[in-house]
């Protein structure tokens, strides 16, 4: 009889889900781990991936785990896209995915409280009980620059990338 095993599920990853899934309900399906591909109908959606985990010592007894993470941000634009060739409706496309990365007020820049920046910058600690948090102090960064049109095919999406350091402290 086979053994049926249990997929994996990042209890890092799992954190920032649920901090996000609390704070904004703009996604449809949050993923950990980039898929291969993802359907039109569950867009928008979040992905959360790990780049890099760097651990160093501290103490003796303790280490310092710094997690390199990324989210991708996927929307779908089909909707701002125009039959005539007006060029311009695509750009409503890219605006919306402004606003959910990190959308500003009009008059002060300050970022809205659903926008995802403003989500990882406000809520530093992510997991009191064990010190997870989001590092304040190494530069969040957000990449504008990825693909149209490459998640499925006959579909019209992009994406954005929000990169950034969780980290806390464990001992060994």
């Amino acid at each position: 009889m086979a053994t049926q095993t249990t997929k994996y599920e990042d209890p890092i990853i799992k954190k920032y889900a649920d901090l996000v899934k609390a704070k904004t309900n703009v996604f449809k399906e949050i993923y950990q781990g980039d898929p291969i591909r993802v359907p039109v109908s569950l867009l928008p959606c979040l992905i959360i991936s790990k780049i890099e985990t760097r651990v160093g010592q501290i103490s003796n007894a303790e280490d310092e785990h710094a997690v390199g993470m990324r989210m991708t941000i996927i929307t779908d634009i089909r909707k701002d896209l125009s039959t005539n060739d007006n060029d311009a409706r695509i750009i409503e496309g890219v605006a919306s995915l402004y606003d959910i990365v990190e959308g500003r007020t009009e008059t002060t820049y300050k970022l809205k409280s659903q926008s995802l920046l403003d989500i990882l910058r406000t809520n530093q600690l992510v997991d009191q009980t064990y010190n997870l948090r989001t590092d304040l102090s190494t530069l969040t960064r957000v990449d504008y620059g990825e693909t149209l049109r490459d998640r499925e095919p006959e579909s019209w999406s992009i994406e954005a990338r929000i990169e950034f350091v969780a980290q806390f402290i464990q001992n060994r």
